[in-house]
């Protein structure tokens, strides 16, 4: 539980009424998944995904990769954001891109920040003072 609440508190949106988490470590976005069906009571149907994905790359790839990552079939992924590359800042590109999950429930989210305001005011004061 803890970890997927520290993942939170690093990654998801705080702003009120909808869990969004956005990454494109396949793993990071795998385990948010697991932690928010184990955790909380989920409608799948509200699961939305939105992908970010710069405009050469496979777009079809990309939401097959995804689909499978987060368990969220393809016919709940809105509208891609396609980027275009700008090779003065960057040079290594995501291949599948980077992906968003949301979830529209107010009560979810505020059991989540719940969560992380309590994580994160147990480790202030775990912390030694200087």
């Amino acid at each position: 539980m803890i970890a997927g609440v520290a993942l939170y508190a690093g990654e998801g949106s705080k702003t009120d009424g909808q869990v969004n988490f956005a990454n494109s470590d396949p793993k990071q976005v795998a385990l948010f998944g697991h932690w928010l069906r184990t955790l909380f009571e989920i409608d799948e149907a509200r699961l939305r995904v939105r992908l970010y994905l710069h405009e050469y790359l496979d777009l079809a790839a990309a939401i097959a990769f995804w689909s499978q990552v987060t368990g969220i079939p393809p016919t709940q992924f809105g509208k891609p954001y396609r980027a275009k590359a700008d090779p003065s800042i960057r040079q290594a590109k995501h291949v599948y891109g980077c992906v968003g999950v949301a979830y529209g429930c107010s009560r979810t989210h505020r059991a989540i920040m719940g969560l992380v305001r309590g994580l994160l005011l147990a480790e202030a004061r775990d912390f030694p003072k200087r």
